[in-house]
């Protein structure tokens, strides 16, 4: 693909290291122009979404670039297809919720004890987050946080990527200069004239115009949709019906089945649907409505996954009203294959009266009704009957964003200065080790996961009719849905214990009936509340009369990866033998050009601006050598050794490392003598820490947490009770740290520090306001990535160009 002016803008400035807010129309090509430089040059990437269902076309597209003649990796990591280890990859394709909880090292779909090491592989990525106007379509708080991210990331000199086709200039050029980000408006400034636009405006011909609904019945209390009906059953060619709900999505279906429209002519697609309906759903959605695709008569029924993201197109696009940025996103589904030839079509919006349109179960749900009429009422006025361009998308998002220009204006300023609220949060989550605290805020976008069970109520006299833990212990796990968080606590409350949830428990999966959902729950609720269809997917109601219906989910054997994971590696080692290479690998990560090292300078760059940045990184780079030379001090008590020669009695005499059998865990902690043990070696080494106190117990934390991320060596019962080996270990060790004779000669002193229980004051708490934060997540990173790697014997993480 030859890039088009405002692409090779956008990669001119990325290669400065800018930060950049983009606003481009919808098919111009912006995943392209934010990703293409990854083609030149190794750079860590994180690319966030806000709808799960946006993340494959992503993928699909980065997966479609080269370097050097060898295919950019991307994977997919979000509550529905966890791809990613730590993510540890060049490039993760992920939602804004697991970038959120991420940031302060409380991950959703990753394990929470290694929350830190996420955290540090956010600092050292670009972070793009697409589709960012969504954010204030969620609430006022989710805007705020994210503003608050890209501002953390901002004063370490972290590049962010934001880009939209739907934020008014006002609003961006405030978010841009608070935020100190460079401002893009495809068709403005630098990138004025640009090829793909210009042969937007030429060839796309899309007439917009409102679909006009009344109400009849008795009384005219009831909205009679039958125009809405009839232009999708009378229509030839390709035809899109964006819902706003799934529920009237799936009665759209029903009644359109009942007028004689013929079944395989339709394609049903919503989050709603168990994963491999889902799929098979967006494959044939591919097949029918994407590039090249024929000619055909088809009907699409689909909802906000299909409006951001896919890249499909239809004649005939009708929406339910929404606001604007929907609104605009769902155009973009028209005609869009502009390129080549001139192409037409018709974007048709649904009015209805004012009352209809308003109230709980307005038309408007699930978006705020004054967003949506304000959109609807310029629509009406401004623009019924004429052709869309990016002019005219540009003057009605300036004109009704956030209901008008002055309210747009406010809400954003205070979502600006709201930003400490995101700091704030994240630290009350981090100390109360909660990421739901964060992720609610979220909870429009957030999905928890269900399943059906056929019964009235799901409670034990059912699960003994059919035995779901059983079946869980046998490493089965339920086809799922999706519905989203706060649907899902509505369901718990009406059922009042009637639902069961299976949740991860003291190390295994278990079920049992609930009065509350958090993220990661699967919820089963009884059929008598929810069914299966197999076309319209996950149905809310009563299903018992529902001809197909389907009232329990299937359940699937989850057979254990063939691959080893970092842990299964069959090969013993001796504690000196994997110490030296977690000091080896760790030390390379901090020191040596990449992602880790460019990072450290950046964060060193924004703490002591008065200081060489580069010497500052190589004493950081030192010190946490000697915190991974200690990282498995505890590995040297006599009782773990005992507990290790138990489990695999041909381990060599020496102390050792890692065992042939992983299967069988030691249980006991080795990793909370290392605190003492690092800053008793610091001090031996440097003399008195000083001013560097602070820095060598924030480090000496995050080795100490290479197992736990909430791991405090201050509260742990247990002692270290030294091996007659430990001595010998401990002066080889310092062998390898090149310390000199006289500090290897007091040994002793490190191991008795070990012993000791550091008193609570002197163990940092580390939060995410805290300045160290970034350098304890990124050297905590090195130590976990360090450890794995060479447990594994193999390389895990792609942090440099070489590696």
């Amino acid at each position: 693909m030859i890039p088009t002016k405002f692409q090779l803008e956008v990669q001119k400035r990325l290669k400065e290291g800018k930060n950049i807010l983009l606003i481009a129309p919808t098919g111009l090509g912006k995943t392209f122009a934010v990703t293409s430089d990854l083609q030149d040059e190794f750079n860590k990437t994180v690319y966030a979404v806000p709808l799960r269902s946006l993340g494959g076309g992503i993928r699909s597209a980065i997966c479609e670039l080269n370097r050097n003649g060898e295919q950019i990796k991307a994977v997919l990591h979000h509550g529905d297809s966890q791809e990613s280890t730590l993510f540890s990859e060049e490039v993760v394709v992920t939602t804004y919720d697991q970038v959120v909880c991420g940031v302060p090292g409380l991950p959703l779909s990753l394990p929470l004890k290694a929350g830190h090491a996420v955290a540090g592989a956010l600092l050292m990525s670009r972070l793009i987050l697409d589709e960012v106007h969504l954010a204030w379509n969620i609430s006022p708080n989710a805007l705020s946080i994210l503003l608050g991210i890209i501002d953390f990331r901002n004063k370490f000199g972290l590049q962010t990527i934001v880009f939209t086709a739907t934020l008014p200039n006002d609003v961006a050029e405030r978010i841009a200069e608070r935020l100190n980000m460079e401002l893009l408006i495809v068709g403005e400034g630098g990138s004025e004239g640009d090829e793909g636009l210009e042969i937007r405006e030429k060839n796309r011909k899309v007439m917009i115009s409102t679909l006009e609904l009344k109400k009849s019945g008795r009384g005219n209390k009831e909205l009679d949709y039958s125009p809405l009906y009839g232009m999708l059953e009378q229509t030839n060619g390709k035809r899109i019906y964006f819902s706003n709900t799934v529920k009237h999505l799936q009665d759209t279906y029903d009644m359109l089945i009942a007028a004689g429209v013929a079944k395989d002519k339709i394609t049903v697609l919503h989050n709603r649907m168990p994963r491999s309906w889902r799929k098979k759903a967006e494959e044939e959605t591919h097949t029918r409505f994407g590039k090249k695709s024929a000619d055909g008569d088809w009907l699409l029924l689909t909802n906000q996954v299909a409006e951001a993201g896919l890249d499909i197109s239809a004649d005939l696009v009708i929406s339910d009203p929404a606001p604007v940025d929907t609104l605009v996103q769902r155009a973009g589904r028209c005609a869009r294959w502009f390129r080549e030839k001139e192409t037409c079509g018709k974007f048709k919006v649904i009015n209805a009266p004012k009352t209809v349109i308003e109230g709980r179960n307005g038309l408007a749900v699930p978006y705020r009704s004054e967003l949506v009429l304000a959109a609807l009422d310029y629509l009406k006025s401004n623009l019924q009957d004429q052709c869309l361009t990016w002019d005219k998308e540009r003057e009605w998002v300036d004109k009704t964003w956030g209901g008008d220009a002055k309210k747009a204006k406010e809400a954003v300023d205070n979502s600006l200065d709201e930003m400490t609220f995101a700091l704030n949060l994240f630290d009350r989550a981090a100390q109360e080790h909660k990421p739901g605290e964060i992720a609610n805020v979220f909870r429009e976008i957030l999905s928890i996961e269900v399943a059906v069970e056929s019964g009235d109520r799901v409670n034990w006299s059912d699960l003994a009719e059919r035995d779901l833990q059983a079946m869980l212990d046998q490493g089965k796990r339920p086809e799922t849905s999706s519905i989203s968080l706060g649907t899902a606590w509505g369901l718990v409350r009406a059922l009042n214990g009637g639902v069961a949830v299976i949740r991860y428990e003291d190390g295994g999966v278990q079920i049992s009936p609930t009065d509350s959902v958090r993220l990661g729950d699967v919820l089963v609720l009884p059929s008598s509340v929810a069914y299966l269809h197999p076309a319209k997917g996950l149905c809310m109601g009563d299903g018992s009369d529902i001809e197909g219906a389907i009232y329990s989910s299937e359940w699937i054997d989850k057979k254990k990866k063939e691959e080893h994971s970092y842990n299964e590696t069959e090969r013993r080692q001796k504690l000196i033998e994997h110490t030296q290479g977690v000091m080896d690998r760790t030390y390379y990560r901090l020191a040596q050009n990449g992602s880790y090292r460019g990072t450290l300078v950046k964060i060193l760059k924004s703490l002591e601006p008065q200081k060489d940045a580069d010497q500052l990184a190589d004493v950081v780079a030192q010190l946490a050598r000697v915190a991974a030379a200690f990282h498995d001090m505890g590995k040297a008590d006599q009782r773990w050794q005992d507990k290790a020669r138990s489990i695999d009695p041909d381990c060599s005499h020496e102390l050792i490392g890692r065992t042939l059998t992983t299967e069988k865990r030691i249980g006991i902690p080795h990793a909370p003598p290392c605190y003492n043990a690092i800053v008793k070696t610091c001090e031996l080494l440097i003399g008195s820490l000083g001013s560097a106190e602070y820095l060598v117990r924030t480090i000496a934390l995050s080795a100490a947490r290479h197992h736990s991320s909430f791991l405090n060596p201050a509260t742990v019962a247990k002692r270290f009770q030294p091996h007659a080996d430990t001595a010998e270990f401990v002066q080889t060790v310092l062998e390898c740290l090149d310390a000199p004779s006289e500090v290897r000669g007091r040994a002793e002193e490190i191991i008795k520090a070990a012993i000791d229980k550091p008193a609570s004051d002197k163990v940092p708490s580390v939060l995410p306001n805290n300045d160290l934060f970034p350098i304890y997540a990124l050297v905590g990173r090195a130590i976990i990535m360090a450890d794995r790697e060479d447990a594994a014997g193999r390389e895990l993480e792609k942090w440099r160009a070489t590696s």
